[in-house]
C-alpha cells in the first residue's frame, strides 16, 4: 500500500485502507450496523492495482487470485482461516466509475461472504449508510438476475 495507508485497530479489528474511497471511521460504523452478525479480524482496501501487486505475497487468497484481481473481475475476498475481507474498489461494475458507484458496490463486496443479507441490509440501511458516506442521494443495490 502506499505511504498514505493508515492502519488502525479497533475492537480487534485490523484495518489497512489508504482511506481515498472510505474512512476507517466510516467502514467501522457499516461494521457498527451490522451489530455481531459480521466482525471480520481484518479489512484490507485496495484501491489501484498498484496496492495489489505492493501486497501480492503479503496475503496467499490474493496471491492465488491475483490474474482474476488484476482484470477486475473479483470485487471481495473473505479468507476465512484469518478471517480477513479484501475489497478491491476498482474492480468492474456495471454503474459507472464515479466515487459514490465505486463506494456502494465495495460496501457490497464488504458485506459479501455474508451475501444472502447484502444487498437487503445495504438497501434497509440506505438512509443511514448515505449519511455516513456523506453522499448526496439514497442508493439502492440491484441484484443482476
Amino acid at each position: 500500500m502506499t505511504s498514505r495507508t493508515k492502519y488502525e485497530r479497533q475492537s480487534n479489528m485490523n484495518i489497512i485502507n489508504p482511506q481515498n474511497y472510505f474512512t476507517n471511521k466510516q467502514i467501522q460504523k457499516i461494521i457498527k450496523l451490522l451489530g455481531n452478525n459480521y466482525r471480520p479480524n481484518c479489512i484490507v482496501i485496495y484501491e489501484t492495482r498498484t496496492d495489489v501487486l505492493k501486497s501480492m505475497f503479503r496475503y496467499s487468497e490474493v496471491f492465488t487470485s491475483f490474474i482474476f484481481i488484476l482484470l477486475g473481475k473479483i470485487e471481495g475476498l473473505f479468507y476465512q482461516p484469518k478471517n480477513r475481507v479484501s475489497v478491491f474498489i476498482f474492480s468492474e461494475n456495471d454503474d459507472g466509475d464515479d466515487k459514490e458507484s465505486k463506494q456502494l458496490y465495495s460496501l457490497h463486496a464488504l458485506l459479501e461472504d455474508c451475501d444472502r443479507f447484502a444487498t437487503s441490509f445495504l438497501d434497509i440501511h440506505s438512509k443511514e449508510i448515505s449519511k455516513i458516506m456523506k453522499w448526496k442521494e439514497e442508493w439502492t443495490v440491484e441484484e443482476e438476475s
